[in-house]
């Protein structure tokens, strides 16, 4: 009876398990506040790992975020027993609430939406960041095989029944083998930022005249930081300067041995895009071999570097390189591949100003998030409005 006498609160509820507070991703906050441009939003997160106090000097956290505050592990298998309690509690947001569309954005959020969509009715969206079984789950023996295939077939079906499927890029929504007959890539591309922040509040000026390649990411394996740390530590002239949350301690003691490695903490948005705005170049590697979806990868960095109009170091998204010509594409495990880009982009100006230049000029025509919160839109319009899916 409660249920059917609540009226409709919220247009939108945004669901996110994987820590929308102490690990927002670009992409959650680029979507989060397009939507509370045109809609009345809510999203929710699960409080999880540190505190909430700690994070709110990114000022990020609206009042319109509730959070479950069951402190729980990042990372399957460890978290499956906390998972139920967080459906629980999201499901009952939602016949609190009870929202025209709910977007949920992974696959550990998605059951609770699913099950409400199917007993109350509403518009569902599943954003598929990343495919949950390819980004975590290694195919080294048979269990793990059978695991991953049980993963991804779940993750499926849940696609099927939602209205939309969207996705980071047209490739990973390839990589459903059963999907909705409505399906939308919205690629990770930037916000037009003013580069406005002050580059010695962060990078000491003595290091500011060496030429600097940007590692703007998480510190853990097989994201590139291996074979960069080899290729430059003998480039006396080149700083390679990092920056992002430390999850491999053993990975960083490495890096912290090279002499030209600058490591410059866990930073906010926009000095992170100060340091990428004022570097030679930025990289972009990951290793292909380690898991499915690194193979998927579209990723803030390169179109960052696009929006800064700096060049970027990459093997992934290569078509996009390709075809705006914004960068050196390179083979992860080539060391020597990886040194003469780097020395190339270092030693000629031209080169460094042409490809920087084709990235900012294909982020200006196409490449934007201006573009992709007007897909963002189209689907809400149709979904909102009762007319034929896209």
């Amino acid at each position: 009876m409660y249920l059917v006498s609540t009226p409709r609160l919220i247009d939108v509820i945004l669901v996110k398990s994987d820590s929308i507070v102490n690990q927002p991703t670009i992409r959650d906050q680029k979507i989060i506040k397009s939507l509370g441009k045109k809609y009345s939003l809510m999203v929710l997160g699960w409080k999880r790992g540190r505190s909430l106090l700690e994070r709110r000097r990114f000022n990020i956290y609206p009042s319109n975020f509730r959070l479950f505050n069951l402190n729980a592990p990042f990372g399957a298998p460890s978290l499956l027993p906390y998972l139920p309690l967080f459906w629980t509690w999201v499901f009952v947001k939602l016949a609190r609430y009870r929202p025209k569309v709910i977007h949920a954005c992974d696959l550990e959020a998605m059951p609770p939406c699913y099950l409400y969509k199917k007993i109350f009715g509403c518009r569902l969206i599943f954003d598929v960041f990343d495919r949950h079984a390819m980004a975590y789950i290694p195919r080294k023996n048979i269990f793990f095989k059978k695991l991953y295939s049980l993963t991804n077939s779940f993750e499926e079906r849940l696609a099927e029944g939602a209205d939309i499927l969207v996705s980071i890029s047209d490739e990973l929504i390839d990589t459903f083998r059963r999907k909705p007959k409505n399906y939308v890539p919205i690629l990770n591309c930037a916000e037009d930022y003013p580069i406005n922040y002050p580059i010695n509040k962060i990078i000491e000026s003595e290091n500011q005249n060496k030429f600097t390649i940007a590692f703007t990411g998480h510190i853990r394996r097989n994201r590139g930081l291996e074979p960069l740390i080899v290729a430059i530590k003998d480039l006396k002239t080149v700083d390679l300067v990092v920056t992002g949350r430390v999850e491999d301690k053993e990975l960083m003691n490495e890096i912290l041995t090279v002499s030209n490695v600058k490591y410059l903490g866990f930073l906010e948005h926009k000095q992170v895009l100060a340091i990428e705005a004022n570097s030679g170049a930025m990289v972009a590697l990951y290793n292909l071999d380690a898991y499915a979806q690194n193979k998927y990868v579209m990723g803030n960095k390169l179109f960052e570097a696009m929006m800064c109009g700096v060049p970027i170091i990459t093997n992934v998204s290569t078509e996009i390189v390709k075809e705006t010509k914004c960068g050196i594409i390179v083979d992860y495990n080539d060391i020597d591949q990886i040194r003469d880009a780097i020395v190339s982009i270092r030693d000629n100006p031209e080169l460094r100003k042409r490809l920087g230049g084709n990235g900012r000029k294909a982020f200006l025509q196409k490449y934007n998030w201006s573009a992709m919160e007007r897909e963002l839109f189209k689907i809400y319009e149709n979904l909102l409005g009762n007319n034929r899916l896209l």
